[in-house]
């Protein structure tokens, strides 16, 4: 690629000399004392830009030298989307993640003499005066000279979702922004910087929304300390398709952890006990800890069928389909179950999630306005984001499956006079010979462009459990080929939880990550199962203690067709001795 950008003065191009890069402005004591009191005011927790930091051609050289001479990784995982350097040019160096701006000095002549504007980038922000300057601005005391940072480009629907940035001795979070000098960043296109307060009920938490955001010019520093339980932020989804967020990412260090590391993100993600998540409801005629009280040899009873007559496609309730679908899932520990529900209830339940898609802006079109899109008397937004977010339905079902505007009274019907029954109990055990003694569950709706869930411990099963999610679509065209591909998200997600020592896997050397980072068809070394969002599908999965499996509805891209609707059921399985395992 070549530079449309003006010729770069000549020390600025020549490595092993000074180069004019910061502004001497900026750090001025002027400049320094008005950074310092606005970062202090600023919400919901301190941070501050500083605007035309660097010298603009010697800017404009550092975003040449790298579109030229640098490689970049695609990396995606349930917390992130994005390319990275990793590879340089011609030398074919692997850099390590998050640290390869650091690596330059062991680049050899040829390739160090096609980044010198890049490197005196770096050695000015990792420069004595520049530390004592951020130290000074932000009070978060003495800074060692540990260099810590990359590049990161977010190209269409890439994204970074809700976290703190607490790992090691990290004490200040800074990116300067190379985004196009000649095409204005705008709002519309996303890729905001987003930061998050406080949960109003949960300690040390982000709110599901975040109330303060940081467009990405060019030639802008945004910068703020890290604390754990308080620098929450984000990055929104790119939504342009010709303009990559481009920036340069990084920390400063002190040379001890900061205090209060037990209540940064990572260690959150690690805890298995979690105040918001609803209890476990016994079922119908289930016994807690042994067999149902009902028969379950030979054929369902009349009185149940004709409960699941009323909702479930005739084809699951032959009893030659039984053993078929038994046999598959004791191969794979798990099975999709195709058009589920009856067709007329199906199609009520399409018609109504479309229609509530177009009504609220959902569907094809621009992306979301707002956050607060879908919320109502009856759905309800569901946090903390560093978890989660998405609606949850907390109305009442609706007697009859007529379609309306909102899916959701249907979708609550299904759940409350099915998915939770004695009848629903006996067909899984047709099905999977497994026997459901307890149930929770809930109504979900996945907004394009804003929700999901991540990995962490609090899904781990304590005990046997079963999944049970029945996901619907809208009836968009191409909707079905948009959301198997998986580009777009809303897949569920099943992988294996890494416990290699407190830290998770590797928190000390990885960055934005918390976990190895795997492609979007589930191909890392800790992936096990993807299930694509299909309309009318439900899918059985079998998690329990020994296996311990995480899983994660990846975010949703603003490209998507539509949002994900599911009914999403956990069941604790009945003890039986006699049975086989």
């Amino acid at each position: 690629m070549t530079s449309d950008s003006e010729p770069v003065p000549k020390k600025a191009k020549t490595a092993g000399h000074a180069v004019d890069i910061i502004r001497p402005s900026v750090t001025g004591t002027e400049s320094r004392e008005a950074l310092a009191a606005a970062y202090k005011a600023a919400q919901p927790y301190p941070h501050c830009v500083i605007t035309d930091i660097c010298e603009h051609d010697a800017l404009a050289a550092v975003r040449e030298e790298i579109i030229s001479n640098v490689q970049a990784t695609y990396k995606e995982t349930d917390l992130f989307n994005m390319f990275q350097t990793g590879q340089l040019g011609i030398a074919c160096l692997h850099l390590a993640p998050a640290r390869d701006l650091a690596n330059l000095d062991g680049l050899d002549a040829e390739s160090a003499a096609k980044l010198p504007t890049v490197r005196a980038l770096r050695d000015a922000l990792y420069s004595p005066d520049f530390r004592a300057f951020v130290s000074a601005v932000t009070g978060c005391g003495e800074l060692s000279d540990r260099t810590d940072c990359a590049c990161n480009v977010h190209a269409r629907g890439g994204h970074l979702l809700c976290h703190d940035d607490v790992i090691g001795t990290r004490a200040v979070s800074f990116i300067i922004y190379l985004t196009d000098p000649e095409r204005p960043w705008k709002a519309e296109n996303g890729g905001l910087l987003e930061l998050y307060p406080q949960d109003p009920e949960l300690k040390s938490q982000p709110a599901v929304f975040p109330s303060a955001s940081v467009l990405p010019l060019w030639n802008t520093m945004a910068m703020f300390a890290v604390q754990p339980g308080v620098s929450f932020h984000s990055i929104q989804e790119n939504f342009t398709v010709d303009q990559p967020r481009m920036s340069i990412q990084g920390w400063f260090h002190r040379d001890t952890p900061p205090e209060g590391a037990d209540s940064a993100t990572l260690r959150q993600l690690q805890l298995q006990s979690d105040p918001r998540t609803r209890d476990f409801q016994l079922m119908p005629g289930a016994q807690p800890g042994g067999s149902d009280a009902a028969a379950t040899a030979g054929p369902l009873p009349e009185a149940e069928l004709e409960v699941l007559a009323r909702y479930v496609n005739p084809v699951y309730l032959a009893e030659a389909t039984w053993p078929k679908v038994a046999a598959r899932f004791r191969e794979e520990g798990s099975v999709q179950l195709q058009a589920f529900l009856k067709p007329e209830l199906a199609r009520a339940a399409t018609a109504a999630c479309q229609a509530a898609d177009e009504r609220d802006g959902l569907g094809e079109g621009p992306p979301p306005a707002s956050y607060t899109v879908g919320l109502g008397p009856s759905w309800e937004a569901v946090g903390p984001a560093f978890k989660q977010r998405y609606l949850r339905y907390s109305g009442e079902p609706t007697g009859t499956p007529e379609a309306g505007s909102d899916p959701g009274p249907i979708l609550e019907r299904v759940r409350e006079e099915l998915l939770t029954s004695s009848a629903f109990a006996h067909l899984v055990e047709k099905m999977t010979t497994l026997r459901p003694c307890t149930a929770r569950g809930e109504v979900r709706r996945f907004r394009r462009g804003m929700d999901y869930t991540v990995a962490h411990h609090g899904v781990l099963a304590a005990a046997p459990c079963l999944d049970a999610v029945l996901c619907m679509l809208g009836s968009g065209p191409g909707a079905g080929e948009a959301w198997e591909g998986g580009e777009v998200g809303g897949y569920e997600a099943y992988m294996l939880a890494d416990d290699e020592g407190e830290g998770g896997a590797g928190a000390a050397e990885t960055a934005e990550v918390y976990r190895s980072p795997g492609d979007a068809a589930g191909e890392s070394e800790s992936g096990v199962l993807n299930i694509s969002p299909a309309a009318n599908c439900l899918s059985l999965v079998l998690r329990d203690e020994e296996t311990e499996l995480l899983k994660f509805v990846k975010y949703v891209s603003a490209a998507a067709p539509g949002s994900r609707w599911d009914v999403a059921m956990e069941y604790q399985l009945a003890d039986d001795d006699d049975d086989e395992e």
